[in-house]
């Protein structure tokens, strides 16, 4: 049997639903922008004027080759460890010599003096001392062989001269590379970990960069020129300039962030200079953000 509603049921139902349809077309009317709204154009801030990259780029060829050396000894009395260290260096300081090689020196860096077999085990968690029953004092000294005038040198002459050194290197004793806790500082501060042996090296970096810097405003200068010729207009003045490229730049791993900056591997870091790890041509780049002034050609000067 076919059920009826009651009179009143179906009243209070139709209210209900006129009060829906009122709240959906006072929030269409809401959403629906006005006309002038519509036609307002965003805004862009700024943009009088015109606005141009440019681009400068200088190559040139590493100007000398570098070795990191590492001489040490150690010995239970202090008197002995500097009897070997002494006689270590000079060891290696005599190989280099034997060459007679008038390009080719060798700097020392400075002294340390620290417990031998004092590491840290970064994978066990175990940052106790690794000791003997006798502590030994050990002495080290870091030594840079230079290689000066290499930029006009072949590949096959640089690669002899470099085997050169390396194997007189190694025949005096000394340790050739990176220090053995390399691989740990670069992981445990994010840094890229290396194995190279042999260092090239730009020098005079920032006159080198200053010549970047003068191709890169004659670059823009002429895109502007000539944007501002296709669309009937002259260049003004420069009204701002933004250097764009941030060179050494370089991620960071989350656990440099926890333990902080890595400490210094040496205390007279070279500045003015651009270090590479292959001997060919490194090219300098420069990228400028420059903005000038325009004006409707045959317009006077302000």
């Amino acid at each position: 049997m076919k059920s009826i509603r009651a009179p009143w049921k179906v009243a209070a139902a139709r209210p209900a639903a006129w009060i829906v349809l009122a709240a959906v077309a006072v929030a269409v009317a809401v959403a629906a922008p006005c006309p002038a709204a519509a036609q307002a154009p965003p805004d862009l801030g700024n943009i009088e004027g015109l606005t141009v990259v440019g681009k400068g780029v200088v190559k040139v060829k590493p100007t000398l080759a570098e070795i990191d050396l590492d001489v040490s000894a150690s010995a239970e009395l202090t008197g002995d460890a500097i009897v070997k260290f002494r006689d270590a260096k000079k060891r290696v300081r005599d190989a280099f010599a034997a060459l007679k090689l008038a390009d080719v020196v060798v700097d020392e860096r400075g002294l340390l003096v620290d417990q031998k077999g004092a590491a840290f085990n970064p994978y066990m968690m175990d940052y106790g001392v690794q000791s003997k029953a006798k502590s030994e004092v050990q002495l080290s000294r870091k030594l840079v062989v230079r290689a000066t005038k290499i930029q006009a040198m072949e590949e096959e002459a640089v690669l002899q001269l470099v085997g050169r050194l390396l194997d007189v290197a190694q025949d005096a004793g000394a340790h050739v590379g990176p220090p053995s806790n390399s691989a740990y500082m670069a992981y445990r501060y994010g840094m890229n970990s290396t194995t190279t042996l042999v260092r090239f090296v730009v020098e005079d970096y920032d006159k080198l960069q200053e010549e970047a810097f003068a191709k890169a405003a004659a670059d823009a200068r002429s895109r502007a020129e000539r944007l501002a010729r296709l669309n009937g207009l002259e260049l003004g003045a420069v009204q701002a300039v933004r250097e764009m490229t941030a060179p050494g730049n370089t991620s960071r791993s989350p656990y440099a962030y926890f333990y902080g900056e890595p400490p210094s591997q040496d205390d007279d870091t070279l500045p003015n200079r651009l270090e590479t790890t292959k001997f060919q041509e490194v090219p300098i780049r420069v990228e400028l953000l420059v903005r000038y002034a325009i004006r409707p050609k045959g317009a006077a000067k302000p």
